[in-house]
């Protein structure tokens, strides 16, 4: 659908209206296996994108954990498979090590003045994720994809990235990537509000011309 969608911005023939657009989607994708119209995954990208749900689902989990408390919890709740990378992979750059972890164990036999060299910060542990029962389930439906994440900050920890950081290179391995910084905001929070409200004082303008 994406060759579709190029196509139809280079031609300058690309509809302005939603269901327009749905049966462009739809002509190019075909029929879809699925029990659903071929046209709500590429809205469903294009939500995501708009609204910078990734991002901001980033930024919130690590402003969220700079703020917490020592033995502070998060809970996230993901519906789908790309959410449930994005929080695996923030909890992973804030890991806790623990003391049996095989990596800590060898720095410990083989070069002890590294792991004394490790630096403390806080770091997160994560429980076993949560699935809904079955009577949720029957109650409520959507809650099918649901899954519960809970993170547990530690304040005063030793986070399994620094002692990879610190053993690859005695290992002859590359070295591994930094904790990445929270995106950029670049939304434009205050310009919508502001179309938001002069679209809502237009309306009321001419409601009470009538």
């Amino acid at each position: 659908d994406r060759h579709a969608l190029c196509l139809a911005v280079a031609e300058k023939r690309l509809p302005s209206t939603t269901k327009a657009f749905a049966a462009l989607v739809a002509a190019a994708k075909g029929k879809e296996y699925q029990a659903m119209h071929p046209a709500k995954l590429t809205f469903q990208a294009l939500r995501i994108h708009l609204n910078q749900e990734f991002d901001e689902m980033r930024r919130g989990m690590r402003a969220a954990a700079e703020v917490m408390i020592d033995g502070g919890r998060l809970g996230v709740l993901t519906w789908k498979h790309s959410e449930c990378a994005i929080l695996v992979d923030f909890h992973r750059h804030f890991e806790v090590v623990q003391p049996m972890q095989p990596l800590l164990k060898w720095m410990r036999s083989n070069h002890p003045e590294k792991e004394n060299a490790l630096p403390t910060a806080w770091g997160l542990t994560m429980d076993d994720a949560q699935r809904p029962s079955e009577r949720e389930m029957r109650d409520n439906s959507r809650s099918r994809s649901a899954i519960l994440h809970v993170l547990r900050k530690v304040d005063a920890g030793r986070r399994l990235a620094d002692v990879e950081r610190l053993a690859y290179p005695l290992l002859g391995w590359a070295p591994p990537p930094d904790a990445p910084k929270p995106p950029p905001v670049t939304f434009k929070y205050e310009a919508a509000i502001a179309g938001r409200d002069e679209h809502r004082k237009e309306k009321k303008e001419k409601k009470e011309k009538k």
